[in-house]
């Protein structure tokens, strides 16, 4: 086995995979029970149980696998976990990892995820082993999080004010992942990927109304009544408060800026926002006269 993905069950991890497949890569994944792989429709062969907080399962999933891709969800632990990976993968003479982190990773960041990418990226940077970083920004699938209150009231809400974000699709993000992890060049770089434009809520609303066919309003909330909405979601109270503390640095930490680095990679353009409105449009209930 040549590549191993963790985190393979994700939103993000789950699209590597899918497109590892089409490149018919010989990869496997990394999960904490057979069960949790039956939806990713692989081999046997492929599939390695391994858990985060015990090193020795790490060591015994990646004995034999050359390319690793980090990913570990936003958890007051990612930390400790990224640290046994590395431990693990000395080990186990893993050549290569490449880290999913996120755009304008800062130590002096005032959102705790943020500083915690850049910590963790810097701890796969001093590692001694190859790298890659992997650093998004944030995606337009979150919109799907942002359903129900549309088809309820033609209404999404956030914290961003007026803020102008670079947001990315996911499949463009998987797939400068995916060349890191089957090609050569990459070893040593940080790739900043954005999407093609940025723009506010206020034009995302604009642009969603115009796929929709029905007036779609962005509503502005403070912070705490953003949080306290998580929180009635099921989101729980640590992940709801990093979640806004996280929102709020995107408003003051200069995340409207572009790159170009999914054409430098794959050769294309990134998706338009525009594109991904026409198939979020899909999913809206449009049988509702008013909201």
């Amino acid at each position: 086995m040549n590549i191993l993905i963790l985190g393979a069950t994700g939103n993000t991890g789950s699209i590597i995979v899918n497109q590892l497949k089409k490149k018919q890569a010989n990869f496997g994944v990394m999960v904490t029970r057979y069960k949790d792989a039956e939806k990713l429709e692989l081999q046997e062969k492929q599939i390695r149980i391994g858990n985060f907080d015990d090193v020795a399962s790490l060591v015994e999933a990646f004995e034999g696998v050359n390319r690793i891709y980090v990913l570990t969800p936003i958890h007051a632990k990612a930390r400790d976990w990224v640290k046994n990976i590395i431990v693990a993968a000395k080990t186990a003479n893993v050549k290569h990892l490449v880290k999913q982190s996120g755009l304008k990773a800062s130590k002096d960041a005032t959102s705790e995820v943020i500083r915690e990418h850049a910590i963790t990226d810097g701890l796969i940077k001093e590692s001694g082993i190859d790298y890659t970083l992997i650093q998004p920004n944030t995606f337009f699938q979150n919109f799907y999080a942002n359903l129900a209150s549309i088809n309820a009231e033609g209404r999404f809400y956030s914290s961003l004010g007026e803020t102008a974000v670079s947001l990315v699709d996911i499949n463009d993000v998987a797939g400068v992942a995916v060349a890191a992890l089957t090609e050569d060049g990459h070893v040593g770089k940080t790739h900043l990927i954005t999407g093609p434009e940025s723009l506010t809520s206020s034009q995302q609303a604009k642009i969603l109304s115009e796929a929709i066919g029905k007036e779609i309003s962005y509503i502005d909330l403070p912070e705490q009544a953003l949080i306290g909405g998580l929180k009635e979601a099921g989101f729980g109270d640590w992940l709801s408060e990093k979640l806004g503390e996280m929102i709020t640095w995107f408003t003051e930490g200069d995340y409207g800026f572009t790159t170009h680095t999914v054409e430098e990679v794959l050769g294309r353009k990134p998706r338009s926002f525009a594109d991904f409105a026409d198939e979020l449009a899909l999913s809206i209930d449009k049988t509702k006269k008013q909201y």
